[in-house]
């Protein structure tokens, strides 16, 4: 016993040896964001920034690959386990480009980007580019001293229009939270599936509504990469994203996408928009799987003029929560919200 105990110590002494001097790799990526008039001086705008400075961890990766995989019984892709190892580099400098004037901002204890920044709407036009309804803006965040370098998307939201605020897992992708196996598996095997009909259905509203779109998940943050590749595989309609980070402390991961803590954030995050905004309506999409139809209750009651449609994903013939659904809804009109199971449910014109 003592000596498997002292070769186990041993092999991560020099796993994590190995990592550091070897195999380790920076990594950064920048999440869409979104930018906002600021209230206090409706000439200028909020722009939000977010995203995520780390260093690979492959031996750590390959272990836990090699774990889960006895798990699900299944291959499983590594580049997305390392995500999940990976370890933020906190409190280092990174320089932001590519706009009217040159800024620095710095990590927090988790190696994530977030900071806000100002600019006057005269520069808005300037480096205003086309990227949903309203246009975005691009940038660029490095390392300094090193060669690490990518590009930021913030997309602008005005005081007037329609914005489409929609859930990811088992709203728009296929990820299965209601079983433990299945969420392991449409996360870290194979390609990310759609619910069939949804990139159409948004396709067509943002034209129809000249609508912006947003995307607001209980998935981590550092599935989006794999998430990116997958909206542009479908052509889903642009927009920001508004994820969490998870951590080791978090008490597993099939929990994460389930707990308070996600209501709280997805409350704030609807909160952030509608708070930011006059006359902006809000079509707002979500399943019965996890906690969305009680957020937008909760949200709906607080701005029932702004909310202008609620439309919650749910299995076929699902009777107990259809009835859970007219309990939570039970103070919002019956025309205000629907359910609907694929994209071709979903009604094309909406007023």
């Amino acid at each position: 016993m003592a000596h498997t105990l002292f070769t186990s110590c041993i092999f991560i002494v020099i796993s994590t040896t190995i990592n550091a001097f070897i195999f380790s790799k920076d990594g950064l990526f920048l999440v869409p964001s979104v930018a906002f008039r600021d209230r206090s001086s409706p000439s200028d705008w909020t722009l939000y920034n977010q995203g995520w400075y780390y260093e690979e961890s492959p031996i750590k990766a390959l272990m836990m690959e090699k774990s889960l995989e006895l798990v699900v019984q299944k291959d499983l892709d590594r580049n997305r386990v390392k995500m999940f190892t990976a370890e933020g580099k906190e409190k280092k400098n990174l320089c932001i480009d590519g706009l009217a004037r040159s800024m620095c901002t710095v990590t927090d204890d988790e190696g994530r980007i977030k900071n806000t920044f100002t600019m006057t709407n005269q520069e808005i036009e300037l480096f205003r580019q086309p990227g949903g309804a309203g246009g975005k803006v691009l940038f660029q965040a490095s390392v300094p001293k090193k060669t690490i370098k990518t590009t930021g998307e913030i997309f602008l939201c005005d005081d007037n229009g329609m914005t489409f605020i929609s859930d990811i897992d088992d709203t728009v992708k296929i990820t299965g939270v209601t079983s433990s196996t299945q969420t392991l598996i449409n996360t870290f095997s194979g390609d990310f599936k759609p619910v069939p009909g949804m990139a159409e259905i948004y396709r067509y509203w943002q034209n129809q509504y000249n609508a912006t779109f947003a995307y607001l998940t209980a998935s981590p943050d550092q599935l989006y990469p794999f998430l990116r590749e997958f909206f542009d595989r479908e052509q889903f309609p642009s927009g920001s994203a508004h994820m969490r980070h998870f951590t080791w402390f978090d008490v597993n991961f099939i929990s994460f996408f389930m707990s308070s803590n996600y209501a709280k954030k997805k409350t704030e995050t609807l909160e952030m928009f509608l708070q930011n905004t006059r006359n902006r309506k809000f079509v707002l999409l979500g399943d019965i799987f996890q906690k969305d139809s009680d957020i937008y209750a909760g949200i709906y009651a607080q701005y029932p003029d702004r909310i202008a449609k609620i439309f919650i994903r749910k299995y076929p013939d699902d009777i107990d929560g259809q009835q859970r659904l007219e309990t939570v809804f039970k103070d919002i009109p019956r025309e205000k919200w629907a359910t609907f199971e694929t994209g071709a449910d979903l009604p094309r014109i909406i007023f």
